[in-house]
């Protein structure tokens, strides 16, 4: 039961800026969340097909929580929340406040320890 899916919703994600040069952009990705992963894809509507771009194991997960708003913030980027982990950060943006609510509670749900700011391992 490990694989069963508990949300899986295109989400607008920030890249992660591996690469000092690179630029800041925001696409849309598939994210699914497991028992035991949280996983995004670059998905295709249209051909309904998915390559997979990144996966977390959730217990390397320390922190989910909202972020605060930058000035002049896009309509589509209202929802932000950060996703801590052990290796990395992600910002993810949900489509409204509700669903951001629901993401939260599922990613704090899935984790079997407390999830906080100041733990890491």
């Amino acid at each position: 039961m490990e694989n069963k899916t508990i949300l899986e919703e295109l989400l607008l994600k920030k890249s992660q800026q591996k690469k000092k040069i690179s630029p800041v952009n925001y696409k849309k990705r598939l994210f699914v969340l497991t028992k035991a992963s949280l996983s995004y894809y670059e998905y295709d509507k249209e051909v309904k097909t998915r390559r997979k771009k990144g996966s977390i194991e959730i217990e390397k997960i320390r922190c989910v929580e909202t972020v605060n708003l930058e000035e002049l913030t896009p309509v589509a980027r209202q929802y932000p929340f950060q996703i801590v982990y052990k290796g990395g950060l992600l910002y993810v943006y949900a489509a409204n406040e509700e669903r951001r609510k629901q993401w939260l509670a599922a990613l704090h749900k899935g984790n079997t320890r407390p999830l906080s700011a100041n733990v890491f391992k």
